[in-house]
């Protein structure tokens, strides 16, 4: 009884760290669904000032030109969008927000001028 009751956790613990594997290295929110030829793709994280995520906050994709892309984070505070193909990256500001929160910083990890298809853009927002 003892000897199946330790194979039976060694195959639990087993399939516990397969499963975890899998689900490591992140979250590629909606990049199956991105369309081709729709241009770079601006990405990051809305945190708090403690690092915590903010899921439902807006996150406003606003080129010199043209429309705004206004979206929301998921519960990861993880957002995905693209505003435009023929709108430069340098030329696209990103800001975020939600009730109770005010915008602390935005932190651009893919440096300007960067000929990158993937803008990575970090928000903090503080709470009121």
């Amino acid at each position: 009884m003892t000897a199946l009751m330790r194979m039976m956790a060694l195959t639990a613990a087993a399939t516990l760290a397969l499963g975890a594997q899998a689900l490591a290295g992140g979250d590629d929110y909606d990049a199956a669904n991105d369309t081709e030829g729709a241009g770079p793709a601006y990405f990051g994280f809305v945190r708090d000032q403690r690092g915590a995520p903010v899921s439902d906050a807006q996150v406003y994709l606003t080129p010199k030109s043209g429309q705004p892309v206004a979206l929301k984070t998921n519960v990861l505070g993880l957002y995905r969008s693209h505003v435009n193909k023929d709108v430069l990256p340098d030329d696209v500001t990103i800001s975020c927000g939600k009730d109770g929160y005010k915008q602390d910083k935005v932190f651009r990890r893919t440096p300007p001028g960067a000929k990158d298809m993937f803008i990575e853009t970090d928000c903090s927002l503080r709470r009121l």
